[in-house]
């Protein structure tokens, strides 16, 4: 028992929320702001909808004393995070903004029907005087509402380029593959790759003859801290020491860090790679050229290398 009810379990979970919530930290803000709006003013249907199955999951799924356990016991604490996608954050604003900019002209959101110096609900001028306050109220949130997606939101057309090609994936992957298929036939080079991301991936979905040395365990679990300078050559050299090559290709690919280019050989040996495709931003070209690779060609913000032997 002792080893359930401890702070590292808090620690580690919250850890884990605050980086499932990167990027979209207010809007989170204000779905729980929601939730407690929600209680406070007794909105039984929203509560039914949204409170209570909130409680609900905060005493399940999202106690770290019941869910860090169970993670490591089925393997899956490297996911962790991905429990917190449960949260309906996009569905609690949607009905809240559409809640207050729909109330009957009559009504207030918060208080119920309306009442102004003691006139009833259906007293013409109680009316009158609610619906003018309702429209200008409505019209200030939607323009606030507005405001705050704008400054605070990520624009999502940049991440909406559909494909043109029959097998539903970027041209990207289908220029990579070309390239590779061109130069393993011309050199019987096997087309085992060393990817740089995790989009990547998409590469043996395209064409299965293409293999990568790092699989996406690889590409997500290793986190170095590589703001510490000190740590990084630390870290690299009990990589090296311990033969972990898997590890070694993944601080070169993924994090961009230069090691020795006789342990990156070494490593790219002992799993047959021969190709390597870096985003044009990485910045590790010259590092590749200083290892015995060469440029063999470029597809979109890609670049394809060959290890030469």
């Amino acid at each position: 028992m002792n080893s359930i009810f401890q702070l590292s379990n808090v620690q580690f979970l919250a850890e884990a929320f605050l980086s499932s919530i990167s990027g979209i930290k207010e809007f989170a803000l204000l779905y729980l702001f929601c939730i407690l709006v929600f209680f406070f003013f007794r909105k039984k249907y929203l509560n039914a909808a949204f409170g209570w199955p909130f409680i609900f999951m905060c005493l399940t799924i999202f106690n770290p004393f019941v869910i860090v356990p169970l993670s490591e016991l089925i393997g899956l604490t490297d996911r962790i995070r991905r429990i917190f996608w449960l949260l309906p954050i996009n569905l609690v604003l949607a009905c809240s903004f559409t809640c207050i900019l729909t109330i009957a002209p009559h009504e207030n959101f918060f208080r119920g029907p309306a009442h102004h110096n003691g006139l009833k609900t259906s007293h013409p001028a109680a009316v009158l005087w609610q619906k003018r306050m309702n429209y200008a109220s409505r019209t200030a949130i939607f323009i606030c509402i507005v405001a705050a997606v704008a400054v605070f939101g990520n624009s999502v057309i940049p991440h909406m380029q559909l494909s043109h090609n029959i097998y539903k994936v970027d041209d990207t992957i289908l220029e990579i593959a070309d390239i590779l298929n061109e130069d393993s036939d011309e050199t019987g080079l096997e087309k085992v790759v060393l990817y740089s991301d995790t989009s990547l991936l998409e590469l043996r979905v395209y064409d299965a003859s293409i293999s990568g040395a790092l699989d996406r365990h690889e590409l997500l679990s290793y986190s170095p801290n590589i703001s510490d300078e000190e740590a990084i050559q630390k870290t690299v050299k009990q990589v090296i020491q311990s033969r972990a090559w898997l590890y070694l290709m993944t601080l070169v690919s993924r994090f961009h860090l230069e090691v020795d280019t006789d342990a990156f050989r070494t490593a790219c040996q002992a799993y047959n790679v021969n190709y390597i495709i870096m985003h044009s931003d990485d910045g590790m070209g010259t590092f590749y050229e200083e290892a015995g690779c060469s440029l063999i060609g470029s597809a979109g913000d890609y670049e394809v290398y060959r290890i030469n032997p």
